[in-house]
């Protein structure tokens, strides 16, 4: 999960990011604005597309599960009264 949050006060955001610095050991990764722009760019989606689009979870998605519930709607439509 990914949280992006907009802090205009600088000594605040220092206070927030020492705060969430504690919580490094269980899994939380700080990703200031100008990394996160630089991590998007043109460039790096066309050296790392694969990895971008391997990391989707489409694959968790069964498509049989949407085509089950589109036929149950068109039958009950279909013969309902």
């Amino acid at each position: 999960m990914q949280l992006i949050v907009n802090i205009k006060d600088e000594n605040l955001a220092r206070k927030i990011i020492k705060l969430l610095n504690i919580f490094q050991d269980e899994g939380i990764e700080i990703i200031k604005k100008e990394e996160s722009r630089k991590e998007w760019s043109d460039e790096y989606v066309q050296e790392h597309w694969r990895e971008i689009g391997m990391n989707t979870h489409s694959a968790d998605i069964d498509d049989d599960e949407y085509l089950y519930e589109a036929a149950w709607e068109y039958f009950s439509e279909k013969h309902s009264d």
